[in-house]
């Protein structure tokens, strides 16, 4: 019974620092105010809240600071300079900067594009150890149909010949001047390794475009079929992504009432460049559903 009561004490004290937290974006949030706000020892204060959230209280305000500013950017007339203030960013610059790390994109392009979806949700991340550590809470999505240039590539998914089709593909796109103001990156997945041969395993290599090109050499046209879609978000290196899958099925596709589309699953890179650190990479698993 006394577990019980000392669980139930600091759920309920992590549940007031949230609430403060969520009224004071603008002020400091610093550890030590939030400690003794909640009459927890300042010792012991962010493991207890780290426990309690799963994830560690800068990390945790800094998302609900973000997803304060995604609203504030939708439905205020307010400057983006207004809305950094309030959510607790000190200028302009540290807040672009804090959004384009979460999200990939910039500030001025969501607020000049109604039709971008941003969530700083993020369902698989890894964590020091190298373990990967979920937190499910997919988007369900619908998206339109996306005309794409693109490679196939044939082999093992994420190896060599991979990345130097994705160089191949940017150097047609800027040729081409295909590049729009908010690229998008994508690649579809026809094939699943367990099933068939690493070796014939197909993947497209996609950027979404709006203007007519001419196709040449193994640069092809597509579309990407549009539709309902439950959307999932990893931060971290490619090269846990494919392991992902089985615990998308395992713990969220096994347990939900959706149904999986006939299609094949695409994943979005949202901040891909040879410039930005593994840990740091964001990735969109888009799965087709009814």
């Amino acid at each position: 019974m006394q577990k019980e009561e000392t669980l139930n004490y600091y759920l309920r004290k992590v549940k007031e620092i949230d609430i403060y937290i969520q009224e004071n974006l603008d002020k400091d949030l610093n550890v030590r105010t939030l400690a003794e706000k909640s009459n927890i020892s300042f010792f012991h204060f962010h493991r207890i809240v780290k426990a309690v959230l799963n994830e560690p209280l800068g990390n945790y305000i800094n998302k609900i600071r973000l997803d304060s500013a995604i609203k504030l950017i939708r439905t205020t007339n307010k400057s983006l300079i207004e809305i950094a203030e309030n959510v607790g960013y000190n200028d302009l610059s540290a807040f672009s900067k804090a959004f384009i790390k979460a999200f990939g994109i910039a500030p001025t392009i969501f607020r000049n594009d109604e039709t971008i979806l941003l969530n700083t949700h993020i369902d698989y991340s890894l964590n020091e150890n190298n373990k990967i550590e979920t937190n499910i809470k997919p988007k369900i999505i619908t998206i339109s149909d996306k005309r794409v240039c693109c490679i196939q590539v044939i082999g093992e998914y994420g190896n060599e010949e991979t990345y130097k089709a994705w160089d191949e593909l940017e150097v047609y796109a800027k040729k081409n001047k295909l590049f729009g103001w908010r690229p998008e990156l994508f690649a579809v997945y026809y094939d699943d390794p367990d099933v068939v041969d690493i070796d014939n395993c197909r993947a497209d290599l996609c950027i979404s475009t709006k203007k007519v090109f001419k196709t040449e050499g193994r640069i092809e046209s597509k579309t990407i079929t549009g539709g309902k879609y439950a959307v999932f978000r990893y931060k971290g290196p490619y090269e846990y992504l494919w392991n992902l899958y089985d615990t998308i099925y395992k713990e969220w596709i096994l347990s939900t009432n959706l149904k999986i589309r006939d299609l094949p699953s695409i994943e979005k890179y949202l901040n891909y460049s040879h410039n930005t650190k593994p840990a740091d990479l964001l990735t969109e698993i888009y799965l087709p559903i009814e």
